[in-house]
């Protein structure tokens, strides 16, 4: 967390739509429906030192070079990568897949949590959603529940220029703590 040391929190606020706070020279931005207070001594997450991949994702994106978001069209993983996104798959998709029932029938309960919206669906699945992420990377969601026919199935997409504002390994991450997150709301509501 060096780099919170020397960052000038007020210079960047705008850019990745942070909100700053002068008297306390810290930023809060929002992820996935939580507030983060990021400060020159660290991330902070309920009072608490922040789970160190969020940290790792938050930082990512306030030394990004992004400036403008661009929602669409929406990107796999595989598009900023080289080589296929088969890990992606097994970390986010498929763990989300096996909860595709549990988690259409309580969308409307767990949306607000994750920051999301029900937006009509692109490949006619049965849901669809829209995460605001981080105020300039969103992620699409697709669920398709099982059938005799197919296996429930699950598609994380995100923002055109989501690679912009997070390395691929940081989007890999913050589609985990996504799937994390979806996973422990079905525990609690």
């Amino acid at each position: 967390m060096k780099a919170l040391e020397r960052t000038s929190f007020p210079e960047i606020a705008e850019r990745i739509s942070a909100l700053y706070n002068e008297e306390d020279d810290a930023l809060l931005l929002g992820m996935l429906g939580q507030d983060y207070v990021i400060r020159h001594s660290g991330i902070f997450l309920h009072g608490q030192s922040a789970p160190e991949n969020h940290g790792v994702i938050i930082l990512d994106y306030l030394v990004s070079r992004g400036v403008e978001f661009t929602m669409m069209p929406w990107r796999s993983i595989g598009d900023f990568m080289d080589e296929p996104a088969q890990d992606f798959r097994q970390q986010v998709e498929l763990p989300l897949a096996q909860h595709v029932a549990e988690l259409i029938s309580r969308a409307n309960s767990l949306f607000p949590h994750v920051d999301a919206k029900q937006v009509e669906s692109i490949i006619g699945s049965d849901i669809a959603f829209t995460v605001r992420a981080l105020p300039k990377v969103h992620l699409h969601v697709e669920m398709s529940q099982e059938t005799e026919e197919f296996p429930a199935e699950v598609w994380v997409l995100f923002s055109n220029n989501a690679h912009i504002f997070l390395s691929v390994s940081s989007l890999q991450t913050l589609a985990e703590v996504f799937k994390d997150r979806m996973l422990s709301l079905l525990r609690i509501y």
